[in-house]
Order: C-alpha cells, then sequence, then structure tokens
C-alpha cells in the first residue's frame, strides 16, 4: 500500500488510460458490462485496502471509511446480480440501491468531521459563505437533477430514495468548497489535503454528473463514469496514510490570508456561475427570478456583514495605534529618566566604570577611572593589558550582570593586584558598562582562609581534609600506591625537657626533610601532634627502600640552638588497592601497623600485610 501510495498518481493515469481505452474499443452493450465489472472490482480492492488500513491503524475514522467503502462494494454486488437475473421489481430496486445511500451518507459524514467546527464560530462571514455556497449548489442541483426525479420515478418510495441520493450528491459537491473555505489546508500536510480534495471533488462531481445524465435520458454516458469512482476511495485511503501534523505557523498565516481573499471572491464567482448555469439550463421567469434574488440577498447580507466586520476591525486597529502611541511615548519618557539616572550613576559612581562601544573602544570613563588614568591616550600597558583581558568577556554576550576575577600580575610599576569586574551590556544601544572594583585585600584574606582551611599553621603542611580529598582524587587513576603512617619517638620526652616551642620546631624541621624527599606527585601531610602522613605512587619494593631512606634521614640528629635533639620514626605502611580501596581503609591500615612497629621495636617500618591475624 505504501509503495502505491508513493506513486499514486502514475497509479492513476495508468488505471484511467488503460480502463478508458478498453471501453472505447468495445461495443457500447460490452463496453457498459465492462464499466460495471470494473467498478466492482474497483471498490472491492479499494474495500480491501481500507480494511487493511484499519487493522493496521485502528481509529474510528479508518474503520468508518472501510464500512462505507464496503456499503459501495456491496451495492455494486446487488446490482450485478439484479441485472444477471434481472430483477425488476421497483421496490426491490429501491431496496438495491440502500447500500449507495449508506455508502453516500456515511461519505458525507466522514467528509463533516474534517471541518473544524471552531472556525465557524469565531469567524461569522464563513457561516455565511457557506449558505451561499449551499443554496446556489441546491439551486442547480435542482434545475439538473431534482425537478427531473418525478418524472423519471415510478412510485413515492423510488422517489423519496432518489431525491435523498440527490441531496446527499449535492453535499458531497458542497464539501468540495467546504474543506478549502473552512482552513483544514491548515490541519493537514500539504500533500494530504491534496489527496482528501481530489477524493472530494470526484465522488462528488461523478454523482452529480451521473445524476444529470442519468436523468436526462443518457444512460449510456452514466454508466462510463462507473469506474471513476474507486478512484475516489483511492484518494481518501491516500489521505488517511499521509496525515500529518499541522504546517509551521509562518505558512499556516499564509494560508489564512489566502483563504480569507478567495472566500471574499466566493460570493462574486458563484453569482456570476449560477447566471450562466441558468442561462445553459432554461427555466422559468419566476424561478429565475427567485433564485437569483436569493443568492444576491445572501450576497448583500454577507457584504453588509463585512462592512460591519471591516468598520469594528478599523476602530480597534485605530484604538490599538492610540494605545501603542501612548505606551511609546511613557516608554520614551521612562528611558530618558533611566538614561538621567544612569549618566548620575555613571558620574558619581566610586569604582571604576568603562563605557566600551560595540568594537571594544572606550568611549567613556566616570571621575573615578579619569582618576586612575583610564583616560590616557594612548593607554598605559597596564591599562591596554586590562583591556584585553575584558575583550573576551564582552564578545560573550552576556545580558545579565556577570562578575568575574581580573588578575592582573605584578610589574616594575606595581604590585599584583585583583580585580572584580562587572559586565553591563546594553544591546539595543551596542556598548557596554564595565565596572572594575579593588579586591586584592578581600582576595588575598580568601585564600588566606583557604589556605589555613587545608593547611597546619605550625608546619605548612597539608592537613588530613586536604590529604584525604586529594587521596580520593588521586585513587581511581592508580594502578598501586603505598601509604606512610609515621610516628616520632621519644617527641614527648623532648616537650617535657626543652619546652613546646623547641618540640615545635622540632616538628617544623621534620616537616621540611620529609618534604625534601617527596616526589611533585607524592602527597605530605601532618595528620596532628608528632604524626605525619606520606602517599607516594610506588610499588612494594620501591616503598620499602623510601621507608628506608625515611629512617635514615629522620634519625640524623636536630641543631635547634642550642640543643642537639634525636628523635626515631616509627612508621605503618598499607599498600593500595591490597590493604584498602579507599584513603580510610589505607589509614586504619597503616595506623595499625605503625602502632605495632612502636610497641615491638621503634625506629623501623612495617607493612600491614606483615601483621598476622
Amino acid at each position: 500500500m505504501t509503495r502505491m501510495i508513493q506513486n499514486l498518481y502514475l497509479t492513476v493515469a495508468i488505471y484511467l488510460v488503460v480502463t478508458y481505452t478498453l471501453l472505447s474499443l468495445l461495443p457500447l452493450d460490452r463496453s457498459l458490462q465492462l464499466s460495471a465489472i470494473i467498478s466492482l472490482t474497483g471498490s472491492f480492492i479499494i474495500f480491501v485496502l481500507s480494511l487493511f488500513g484499519s487493522l493496521k491503524h485502528p481509529s474510528f475514522m479508518y474503520r468508518w471509511l472501510s464500512f462505507a467503502f464496503f456499503a459501495y462494494f456491496f451495492g455494486d454486488l446487488l446490482n450485478m446480480m439484479g441485472r444477471l437475473f434481472q430483477w425488476n421489481d421497483v421496490n426491490l430496486n429501491v431496496l438495491l440501491d440502500v447500500p449507495y445511500t449508506i455508502h453516500l451518507t456515511m461519505m458525507v459524514i466522514f467528509f463533516f468531521q474534517q471541518l473544524d467546527l471552531r472556525l465557524f464560530q469565531k469567524q461569522k462571514l464563513l457561516i455565511l459563505d457557506s449558505l451561499t455556497l449551499f443554496t446556489v449548489s441546491m439551486i442547480a442541483g435542482y434545475i439538473a437533477i431534482f425537478r427531473f426525479i418525478p418524472s423519471y420515478t415510478r412510485t413515492i418510495l423510488e422517489q423519496f430514495s432518489w431525491t435523498f441520493y440527490a441531496f446527499l450528491t449535492i453535499l458531497l459537491t458542497l464539501f468540495f468548497f467546504l474543506l478549502y473555505a473552512s482552513g483544514l489546508k491548515r490541519n493537514v500536510s500539504r500533500l494530504s489535503f491534496i489527496y482528501l480534495v481530489l477524493g472530494t471533488f470526484i465522488l462528488g462531481m461523478t454523482n452529480f454528473i451521473f445524476y444529470t445524465t442519468l436523468l436526462n435520458g443518457e444512460p449510456q454516458i452514466a454508466g462510463q463514469l462507473l469506474p471513476l469512482y474507486p478512484l475516489s476511495g483511492l484518494f481518501l485511503i491516500a489521505f488517511m496514510n499521509t496525515r500529518t501534523l499541522p504546517i509551521i505557523r509562518e505558512q499556516q498565516v499564509t494560508l489564512i490570508r489566502v483563504e480569507t481573499i478567495t472566500r471574499s471572491l466566493m460570493a462574486y464567482i458563484l453569482l456570476s456561475a449560477l447566471i450562466l448555469y441558468i442561462t445553459f439550463f432554461p427555466v422559468s421567469r419566476t424561478f429565475f427570478l427567485l433564485s437569483v434574488g436569493i443568492t444576491f440577498l445572501l450576497f448583500l447580507t454577507r457584504q453588509l456583514f463585512s462592512y460591519r466586520e471591516n468598520l469594528r476591525l478599523l476602530q480597534e486597529t485605530t484604538a490599538l495605534q492610540t494605545n501603542l502611541e501612548d505606551i511609546v511615548h511613557q516608554k520614551t519618557a521612562l528611558l530618558q529618566l533611566r538614561e538621567q539616572e544612569l549618566t548620575s550613576l555613571f558620574l558619581s559612581y566610586p569604582e571604576i566604570v568603562l563605557e566600551i562601544d560595540d568594537m571594544y573602544h572606550i568611549r567613556s570613563v566616570n571621575p573615578a577611572a579619569a582618576d586612575a588614568g583610564w583616560n590616557d591616550y594612548p593607554l598605559g600597558p597596564s591599562h591596554r593589558w586590562q583591556l584585553n583581558q575584558l575583550i573576551p568577556l564582552l564578545k560573550q554576550k552576556q545580558l545579565s550582570f556577570p562578575s568575574h576575577l581580573l588578575h592582573v600580575p605584578a610589574t616594575e610599576e606595581h604590585p599584583e593586584y585583583f580585580l572584580n569586574t562587572t559586565v553591563i551590556d546594553v544591546p539595543d544601544q551596542q556598548r557596554y558598562f564595565v565596572i572594575l572594583a579593588d579586591v586584592t585585600e578581600d582576595h588575598q584574606q580568601e585564600v588566606w582562609l583557604e589556605q589555613m582551611g587545608y593547611h597546619d599553621s605550625l608546619t605548612r603542611l597539608p592537613n588530613r581534609r586536604y590529604f584525604e580529598e586529594q587521596l580520593y582524587l588521586m585513587l581511581p587513576t592508580l594502578d598501586y600506591g603505598s601509604l606512610l603512617f609515621i610516628d616520632l619517638d621519644g617527641f614527648k620526652q623532648i616537650n617535657d625537657t626543652y619546652g613546646h616551642d623547641i618540640g615545635d620546631l622540632l616538628l617544623q624541621e621534620t616537616a621540611m626533610r620529609l618534604q625534601s624527599m617527596a616526589m611533585t606527585t607524592d602527597l605530605v601531610a601532618r595528620l596532628g601532634g608528632d604524626e605525619f602522613l606520606i602517599f607516594i605512587q610506588a610499588s612494594a619494593s620501591e616503598t620499602r627502600q623510601f621507608a628506608e631512606h625515611v629512617l635514615e634521614v629522620l634519625n640524623h640528629p636536630f641543631f635547634i640552638d642550642p640543643h642537639m635533639l634525636h628523635v626515631t620514626p616509627s612508621i605503618g605502611i598499607s599498600l593500595y588497592p591490597e590493604d584498602g580501596k579507599n584513603s580510610e581503609q589505607l589509614l586504619i591500615r597503616a595506623d595499625e601497623a605503625m602502632y605495632h612497629i612502636k610497641n615491638t621495636e621503634k625506629n623501623n617500618f612495617l607493612f600491614a600485610t606483615q601483621i598476622k591475624r
């Protein structure tokens, strides 16, 4: 089915060429028989395709179409059997036409479901246009069909059946116009809309011409139209399979404008078409005057309503324009006031304020900036360097008030300092305001506080918090490593004997010795008291060599005037990942090994893996 729909126009063209070539080559009686057979076969194929589609896409509208196509196929089948068995009873013939009537009724309901009824509520002109279309269609239908039905039928039941069917035919012709005028094109894809309109047009016009030719005594021509009926079903199935989301808003605006113009011209076109139609189909003078009079009345009503609607829209537009002018005046006054306030703030602001254009040139500076040398020409090296650092910030087109910390390195002219840089973008005026505030002291204080939070105040080594955070980040990136937990033997005696000042100096010297042994990738920290931590990226054998070196270095005497002091280290070692996969586990195992060696022999090291459990 998908492939057939993709090549729909080619399929239809081949079908029409083959069908009507065959019909033209056969005698009239055989041609009518073949036409009926093609209609029956085509209606069956359309029913099967719709049934398949309803199973694949279970929707109410698809099932509705399937039932409608089945009704038409069933009607064709009954009529074929009637001709074969020569069913001539009038009431029986009326009964045979019931499936066709059901099919046409369901088609009318289906097309009605496609209309956007909300538009009829919002647009009164659309109702008048639809009423004009309906009136003209009924007048044309009466001339072409209705007036011939009483003379063609033989019973009241047959007359009622044919009249109702003719009425449905007029409604289908009417829907061909309404589907466009009601804005359906804005709710489906362009291709889907074309398929729907073609299906409606073929079904409506085929029925109209069929009845017109039949009632005018030309059943041979009417019979030749039967193969066209399946084409309407084919286009409607294609519509259901290509129905997509509505088109974009910009395209909808264009379509609304085109639809409005088309509907405005439709009244004139219909009136002219009606006069020409009556000319070709002569009617009584009374009917001519009545039909044209009704159409003119509807036309004048529409024009009056359109005039009132346009007058109302003009008044609303005028009021809206007046309101817009008032709003513009108010906005202008407000902008002028804000411009004055901004100028006052610009001149009185205590910090440096620079006005920079969209070419990143300084347009003006406030007095504070002038005192700082920003109005000098050319700018000094420091100011030029700062401006070059500001340009990338300006290119970001920030619309809020972002602050950035600008670091100005030390030079021979000035020491290092930090500027809090606030950029204010004024996009509608193609300029920027840049505020530079000296925050050197605040920044230094912040750095000092951060330093104190992560470092030991006595030894300047990182503290336990810093050590654990860094170790947390390092461990996932390593294959192996070692944590050394160092405790100083005999440190308490030195504190008790020589005082805490001497003890503090000893700890500082110990920290320097440990730092001197560490690589750049190693971590050295003071845990607290006389306990130190070292994490090295080394294997077990390399760690052993490093621990021996620590013993050697810390066993050298400490010369702290006027004393020569001796301490020894006890070192517990945990290995990553054997002894633990995080800092907490490694610290516990290293601490356990350190206390084990301290309680047994001191001045030595022990791996946690060597402790017997």
